[in-house]
């Protein structure tokens, strides 16, 4: 298993989930990414300035770019993810504890 940092940038910086106009678009990707929790393939995801950070696993680089072909932010066309492959991890054995 393969551990990726998931940062997705707006191709705007007008665009945000906050606009009611999006309400519906942050609807269908909180839903994505409880998907993607319940799987097993997304640990963590937010916002940050002008996108979305997060942390995932996945077999391959190739298997998590086609999950999130999936996004409905992929789909609106509105964010570039970039997945960078975090080798050698070191994981704590209070991680659970870490984001309580």
């Amino acid at each position: 298993m393969k551990y990726y940092v998931i940062e997705g940038k707006f191709k705007t910086f007008q665009f945000s989930l906050e606009n009611e106009e999006n309400s519906e678009l942050r609807k269908e990707f909180e839903n994505f990414l409880k998907k993607g929790m319940e799987d097993g393939h997304i640990l963590i995801m937010g916002g940050r300035a002008h996108g979305v950070l997060g942390i995932g696993k996945g077999e391959h680089l190739d298997d998590m770019l086609q999950k999130f072909e999936e996004d409905p932010l992929t789909l609106a066309d509105v964010v570039e993810y970039r997945m960078v492959e975090i080798e050698e991890p070191v994981i704590s054995k209070t991680a659970e504890q870490f984001f309580k």
